[in-house]
């Protein structure tokens, strides 16, 4: 898969493989948790740009965390929003990997909420997360290069390929790229900056492997319901 000229390289090297019948395509089940919560997986990690100082510096923790089971709740309003805990696993799966979670201080003055920051091999990294508002991408790079600025060495921005909605699906990290494309394009920042962003794309799915999409949320939704 390339976007433009660019190769796309996939964090994976095994993927989780399901085989769905056509005949059952859509036929969901939900695992719940202990406390209630039910789970969604995140896979096929996918990585821009491949050429940057931030992707050879984070490769190696990134490679090695395959798979993030999250937890998520439908809402009784709002068309049945859903609402993710991927945030905290995703953290979580980090450290188990190699991450170090660490504090970020950033001036008083230009103070802004991040989700969260680690150390990988010496390098301070901070983290967005954006699952469902494409519209807040372009704040994310105005608010990587105040981190940047402020002492970060890299960022990272997480986006899902497939946020599901009532309507349809939104892939943010396709956004997310073409965004990056059109800052260095237009000169939208600071070049040298972008260069130690990096995007990292994810596929959400169900627990039986089914790729989360409009149809198999309104599954989850009524099996809510029952």
């Amino acid at each position: 898969m390339t976007i433009g000229s660019q190769p796309q390289e996939f964090l994976q090297d095994s993927r989780i493989k399901v085989s769905v019948n056509e005949s059952t395509r859509g036929s969901v089940a939900m695992v719940v948790n202990e406390d209630c919560s039910m789970e969604l997986i995140a896979h096929n990690f996918e990585c821009f740009p491949t050429d940057s100082g931030a992707y050879r510096e984070l490769r190696p923790l990134l490679l090695s965390c395959t798979e993030v089971r999250f937890p998520y709740s439908i809402g009784d309003t709002n068309s049945n929003q859903f609402t993710f805990g991927f945030d905290d696993r995703l953290k979580a799966q980090l450290i188990t990997c190699g991450a170090v979670e660490t504090p970020f201080e950033m001036p008083a003055e230009i103070k802004k909420e991040y989700d969260f920051a680690f150390s990988f091999a010496g390098r301070l990294v901070v983290v967005e997360v954006e699952k469902a508002n494409r519209e807040k991408i372009l704040y994310d790079y105005l608010k990587f290069h105040m981190y940047l600025k402020s002492g970060a060495d890299f960022s990272i921005l997480f986006l899902t390929k497939n946020y599901a909605h009532r309507l349809g699906e939104w892939n943010l990290f396709d956004w997310g790229v073409k965004r990056y494309r059109q800052c260095l394009e237009f000169g939208f920042g600071n070049s040298q900056l972008f260069d130690r962003m990096l995007l990292v794309g994810y596929e959400q799915c169900t627990v039986e492997g089914i790729p989360l999409s409009s149809r198999v949320r309104a599954s989850l939704i009524a099996l809510e319901e029952r």
